[in-house]
C-alpha cells in the first residue's frame, strides 16, 4: 500500500520547468537593477556557496518577484492538474531557495509539499535526488528540464521533459534499468527569441542617421553615403543591446503589462544568461564599429549608451523628465548623421528636432496613461490615469512649438539649407497638420503604444514625408540654395 502511494507523488522542478525563467538568475538582474554596487558581493556569495548566496538574494530582492505574474509553464500545470486528479500528489522540489519554492506553491496551490535549497544544501541534482529517494521510497516521477535534473531522472520511476537534453531521453536506473523519460516540450535551438528581443523592426528608428546626410545629398560622395550606412548599423546595434537591456530590468513591471508581459525575456523564452550575453556583444561591436568610422561619431553613440543606460536604470521612472530623455535619444541619432558627414546642424533645426520627438514622447505615454484604469499608475512609471488631460495639453504644444521652431529656422535663422521663405512656409503647414492628425488619433485611442512606428507605417504619414521630402528636394536641385542666398560649400550648415 505504501508503494502504491509513493509511486502516485510527481515531483516538480521550479526552473525551466513549471515556469519558462530561473528565479536565481532573475534575482541577480534585481540585484544590478535596483543595488548594482551590490552585484559583485552576489556573484561571490554564489561562487562560495550557491545555497546561502540564494537566500541572501530572496532576502534583499525577492519582494520584487511576484509569484502572480511568473511564466508558467501551461503544459507543466496541466501535468500537475492531471496527476492530482487521478489521486496523486505533486511536490514541488526545486534548488531555488526554499522561501521563494514556498511563496510560488502557497500562491499556485496545487502541490501537497513543497522544499527548496536551505543554507548549506543546494538542492539540485544528486542532492535533490538523495532527498526524494529517502522521502520517497516507494519511487516517484520526475518533471525537469536540465543536465542537473539527470541524476534524479535516474533514480525516479518514470520522467517528463521539459526542453530536456537528449541524453535525458537514454537513461537507466541504479540497477540497469531503462527509465522512460516522457518529452513534453522539445529543446529549442531557435534564434527567434534573441532576434525578437532585439527588435529589429525598431530599427527603424535609426533612419534618423539618414537625415543631415539626406539633406546634403548633392554634396557627399560614395564614402560618405557607405559611412553613414555603417553608421545606421552601429546604432541599430547599440539599440538592440540597449532594448535587451531595458527588457531585462523591466522585468517584474513587463510582466504586470497587458502587451509587455509577452515579450521574451519577461515570458521566459529568452534566458538572463543569453540576454546577458547577446547584450555584451552588441554594445561591445557597435562601439567598435563606431570607433572605427569616426571618433566624433563614435562619442556621440557613446553618450546615446549612457544615457539610455541611466534611462533604464532610473530615469523613466521620473514623470515627464523620461520623455525629455526620449526625446534626447531620438535628437542624437540625428546628431550622430551630421557627425558622420562632417556637417555642422544649426541649433534651430536642433530644437525642431527635439521638439519634434519631446511631443511624439508624450503621446507614447499619454497613450499607455489612457489604457490604465480610473485611479491606477502606469506600471514602472511614474504617471497615474488622472494625468491624462495634463499630457494632452503638453504634447500638443509642444507640436505647435515644434513647427514654430521650424518656422523660425526656416525664416530667420542665420544659417539654414533653404532660403526660400514659401517653400519652408508650405513645410511646416504640412508637418503641422501631421501633428494634428496624431494628437487626433491618439486621442480617439487609434495610436499604438509607439508613435514613431505608427508614422513609418502610416500612409498618411509617409504621404507628408513625401510632401515636404519632394519641396525641399526640389528647392535643392534648383539651386537656389544657401546661407542666406549666397552658394553652399561641400558641407553646409543645416
Amino acid at each position: 500500500m505504501e508503494k502504491k502511494e509513493n509511486r502516485s507523488t510527481l515531483a516538480v522542478d521550479l526552473d525551466g520547468t513549471l515556469i519558462r525563467s530561473d528565479t536565481t538568475h532573475e534575482l541577480l538582474v534585481l540585484c544590478a537593477r535596483w543595488a548594482p554596487f551590490l552585484l559583485p558581493l552576489a556573484l561571490f556569495k554564489l561562487l562560495k556557496d550557491r545555497a546561502s548566496a540564494k537566500r541572501w538574494l530572496v532576502e534583499k530582492f525577492g519582494h520584487h518577484m511576484d509569484p502572480a505574474h511568473l511564466p508558467y509553464e501551461e503544459s507543466a500545470l496541466e501535468l500537475v492538474r492531471k496527476h492530482t486528479e487521478q489521486g496523486g500528489e505533486a511536490w514541488l522540489v526545486s534548488g531555488s531557495d526554499h522561501l521563494l519554492v514556498g511563496r510560488i506553491s502557497n500562491h499556485l496551490g496545487m502541490f501537497t509539499r513543497y522544499q527548496g535549497s536551505e543554507p548549506g544544501n543546494n538542492l539540485t541534482s544528486s542532492r535533490k535526488a538523495a532527498f526524494l529517494k529517502e522521502q520517497l521510497s516507494g519511487g516517484y516521477s520526475y518533471a525537469g528540464n536540465s543536465h542537473q535534473d539527470i541524476a534524479v531522472w535516474k533514480e525516479s520511476l518514470e520522467g517528463y521533459a521539459f526542453r530536456a537534453p537528449r541524453n535525458a531521453f537514454r537513461l537507466n536506473s541504479p540497477d540497469g534499468n531503462p527509465v522512460s523519460v516522457h518529452e513534453q516540450i522539445p529543446r529549442e535551438k531557435s534564434l527567434r527569441p534573441l532576434r525578437k528581443a532585439m527588435r529589429l523592426h525598431q530599427w527603424a528608428k535609426n533612419i534618423l542617421v539618414f537625415v543631415v546626410p539626406g539633406l546634403l545629398l548633392s554634396e557627399l560622395t560614395g564614402i560618405d553615403m557607405v559611412r553613414v550606412v555603417l553608421a545606421f548599423i552601429c546604432f541599430g546595434l547599440m539599440a538592440s543591446g540597449t532594448y535587451i537591456l531595458n527588457d531585462l530590468f523591466d522585468i517584474p513591471d513587463d510582466r504586470r503589462h497587458q502587451t509587455k508581459k509577452l515579450r521574451q525575456i519577461a515570458d521566459g523564452r529568452l534566458s538572463v544568461p543569453v540576454a546577458a550575453g547577446a547584450l555584451v556583444t552588441l554594445v561591445c561591436g557597435s562601439m567598435i564599429g563606431a570607433f572605427l568610422l569616426s571618433s566624433s561619431f563614435a562619442m556621440v553613440l557613446a553618450l546615446y549608451a549612457i544615457v539610455t543606460i541611466a534611462y533604464s536604470f532610473r530615469l523613466k521612472r521620473l514623470p515627464i523628465v523620461d520623455v525629455f530623455i526620449l526625446a534626447g535619444l531620438f535628437s542624437l541619432r540625428v546628431w550622430a548623421g551630421g557627425e558622420v558627414v562632417g556637417a555642422p546642424i544649426s541649433p534651430w533645426f536642433m530644437m525642431f528636432i527635439g521638439l519634434v520627438f519631446l511631443s511624439l514622447a508624450l503621446a507614447k505615454r499619454y497613450v499607455e496613461i489612457r489604457k490604465t484604469e480610473a485611479g491606477g499608475k502606469v506600471s514602472g512609471r511614474g504617471y497615474q490615469a488622472e494625468d491624462a488631460p495634463m499630457i494632452l495639453a503638453f504634447g500638443s504644444a509642444t507640436a505647435n512649438a515644434a513647427v514654430l521652431a521650424l518656422a523660425i529656422y526656416g525664416l530667420l535663422a542665420p544659417n539654414r539649407l533653404i532660403d526660400n521663405a514659401f517653400v519652408m512656409m508650405v513645410v511646416a503647414c504640412v508637418v503641422g497638420a501631421w501633428f494634428m492628425r496624431i494628437w487626433l488619433v491618439a486621442v480617439r485611442g487609434e495610436l499604438n503604444d509607439d508613435p514613431v512606428l505608427f508614422a513609418v507605417k502610416d500612409k498618411i504619414s509617409l504621404a507628408c514625408l513625401f510632401i515636404v521630402g519632394g519641396f525641399l528636394g526640389a528647392e535643392r536641385a534648383s539651386g537656389r540654395c544657401g546661407l542666406n542666398g549666397s552658394e553652399l560649400g561641400p558641407r553646409p550648415t543645416i
